[in-house]
């Protein structure tokens, strides 16, 4: 993975190598990131303070020159001059702010597709092999299909040769119509080419095999206990977001379901440059969450622990996810929900104390710190909605990302105007003194 995503993924990696936990690596980065940006962050309460010394200042020549817009705008730019404040100096932290955000969704997404990918092939991996010796891995990457009973025609064959990429095996088995080891992905091209009633034909061989495949339930008691989960405080898998809506692993799905909506439901596609991210591999999952095998080992992690309430409403019709049991809360789901509520709650606060109070000394400027947008109340919950829509939907990395944000801009932002304040009133000090 290259670019910014992949520089960010690197320097997490980095830390991760030497922390030994994605949770406390991602706490770690933050701070390193805020502290970066720490004069930025300075500078910009900094400008925020200034504005609102000279806003009366301001309201007055508001009121004095605002019928002659070019004249008022003058002599604005004049008291900009005499005071000293640069009114854009505190908008480049908020230009940096925002596109970090995305950047980090992006790569926290990128490197959650990662670490859920790789746990989900080394379960593959750690399978016993199959009856006559085969690993799973290297069946599912090559599934038999018979093609002497599909009644192929000449001109079908012709574009099935054309349309597959196939080893010269294959090509082979493909001409004679017999047994063929194929791909999933090659699979479905495969049954793109023919018509509907064969193409039934050839899944309900892949179903039969996908359905062979199945664990004792102490095999998948085994299998399960050596899961390497990534896990932080009370959440169990940082990968999976912080929900008690979430089990641990990924649902298991049925055994007609396509590859393609599998992968898209587990946000998982594939990523140049990624070793684990390739199409194969992606294919490889899909396949193994459609058999009973992988069913009983997400069964013995607690997935089938959860009710599940379809929710007909207007627009869309959700299903509601809860545990059975309060048991099944603390064992069962992946988290509490405290990451979304707690970024969500701290973005209110952020938003109602930290932002600064501004001091209008009559009703004309009182009227105008209204009508600023950033001061409405759309701007004051959008935020805090926002956060507990991304962190509730999101991995639990992304969450604790955003969570540390806000407690250490909390931090900084009352460090800060502790520093200004200090500094303001030592100034009033010594012009009181010198007065005298």
């Amino acid at each position: 993975m290259g670019g910014i995503n992949g520089f960010f993924i690197s320097i997490l990696q980095g830390i991760h190598s030497f922390v030994g936990n994605y949770g406390w690596s991602v706490v770690l980065f933050t701070l390193l990131i805020r502290f970066v940006l720490l004069p930025l962050d300075i500078k910009q309460r900094k400008s925020m303070r200034a504005m609102q010394r000279i806003q009366p200042m301001q309201m007055e020549l508001q009121r004095k020159y605002g019928r002659d817009q070019e004249k008022y705008n003058k002599k604005l730019q004049e008291l900009y001059r005499k005071e000293n404040v640069k009114p854009l100096a505190g908008c480049l932290p908020m230009l940096i702010s925002l596109p970090l955000l995305f950047i980090m969704f992006s790569a926290m997404r990128n490197l959650a597709s990662e670490q859920s990918a790789r746990m989900l092939l080394n379960l593959v991996q750690s399978m016993p092999a199959l009856g006559d010796g085969t690993s799973l891995q290297a069946a599912l990457s090559a599934i038999q299909i018979d093609l002497s009973g599909l009644s192929i025609t000449p001109e079908q064959l012709d574009a099935i040769l054309q349309g597959l990429t196939l080893s010269a095996e294959q090509v082979q088995a493909v001409t004679d119509l017999a047994t063929v080891a194929l791909s999933p992905s090659q699979i479905t091209t495969l049954t793109g080419l023919l018509t509907s009633e064969q193409a039934v034909l050839i899944n309900e061989q892949m179903e039969l095999f996908l359905s062979g495949i199945t664990l004792t339930a102490q095999q998948a008691q085994t299998v399960a206990s050596g899961i390497e989960l990534e896990s932080w405080l009370w959440i169990k898998n940082v990968f999976n977001p912080d929900s008690f809506m979430n089990s641990i692993l990924p649902a298991a799905r049925a055994v007609t379901q396509d590859n393609a909506s599998i992968l898209t439901s587990l946000q998982l596609t594939p990523i140049s440059g990624s070793e684990v991210l390739t199409e194969e591999n992606l294919q490889i999952i899909a396949s193994f969450l459609k058999t009973p095998a992988y069913a009983s080992i997400a069964q013995a992690m607690g997935a089938d622990n959860f009710i599940r309430i379809p929710l007909n409403l207007v627009f869309f019709s959700p299903t509601l996810t809860l545990p059975t049991s309060f048991e099944a809360l603390f064992s069962s789901a992946n988290g509490l929900f405290i990451l979304p509520l707690f970024a969500a709650l701290s973005q209110v606060f952020m938003t109602k104390v930290l932002t600064p109070k501004q001091k209008n000394e009559n009703a004309d400027a009182a009227a105008a710190a209204q009508q600023n947008p950033m001061n409405g109340a759309f701007m004051k919950w959008f935020m805090p909605l926002l956060s507990l829509w991304w962190c509730a939907g999101y991995n639990a990395a992304f969450a604790i990302y955003w969570c540390a944000v806000n407690v250490i801009q909390i931090a900084q932002s009352f460090f800060i105007n502790l520093y200004f304040e200090r500094k303001d009133r030592k100034a009033a000090e010594a012009a009181q003194i010198a007065e005298k």
